[in-house]
């Protein structure tokens, strides 16, 4: 009797939650597991944004700007953000969070940059969501200043330390009406392959990332 007993108890958990973490919850105990989380700091040539960058992981496949608390209902991280009176609005794209403040809002980012960074990265080791699915809804229209940004990132990032290994460099030219101007270096300059590598690689890559743009060309 006392098996049977036993046996209906555990089918009445909530399937959410496993018996391990009943018991612990039951027991009072914290059984959230922490993720490894390393991130740095860049700055960004606009004094009033930092630039918060994941070495470990990718937080959103795509660039999602919030800039009221309204707004941040689609992410938990971007809301915490906001939260913080100093703060004016929060991208989150690829690897990195732009955090940007109030313009001459007192205290300088030196006296920030702990505690914002501080709140990015427990909410990451606590494994909290970052953008929930219905955040979609929310995609905005991007400036050419904002997709040269994400871009110029991408090309850091994912395709010129490929090229440099290789002896060249492609640099980021420019970005308007919908095309997006590099330039090749190196041993890229004049490469047989390079037309290849543009529209397996390169082209892909940028223009699956941003549909902003429509065409990649190489400025001569």
């Amino acid at each position: 009797m006392r098996k049977t007993e036993k046996s209906l108890s555990l089918r009445i958990l909530p399937n959410a939650v496993s018996f391990c973490q009943y018991m612990g919850i039951f027991a009072g105990q914290n059984m959230k597991m922490k993720r490894q989380v390393h991130m740095h700091i860049e700055g960004v040539p606009n004094p009033n944004a930092m630039k918060f960058v994941l070495e470990n992981g990718i937080l959103a496949d795509e660039a999602y700007e919030f800039c009221d608390y309204a707004q941040a209902e689609a992410s938990p991280l971007a809301r915490k953000l906001l939260m913080l009176r100093y703060v004016e609005r929060v991208l989150i794209h690829d690897n990195f969070v732009t955090v940007l403040k109030f313009p001459q809002t007192p205290p300088s980012w030196d006296e920030l940059l702990y505690e914002v960074k501080m709140l990015i990265q427990q909410h990451l080791e606590d494994n909290e969501p970052i953008l929930y699915l219905g955040a979609q809804a929310l995609k905005h229209q991007r400036s050419d200043e904002l997709v040269a940004e994400i871009a110029t990132n991408l090309l850091n990032h994912r395709i010129r330390p490929a090229a440099q290994e290789d002896g060249g460099d492609i640099l980021f030219e420019g970005f308007r009406d919908g095309v997006l101007s590099l330039s090749m270096h190196g041993s890229c300059h004049g490469c047989p392959y390079m037309s290849e590598t543009l529209s397996k690689g390169v082209e892909p890559l940028l223009m699956g990332a941003l549909p902003e743009i429509k065409q990649v060309v190489i400025k001569k």
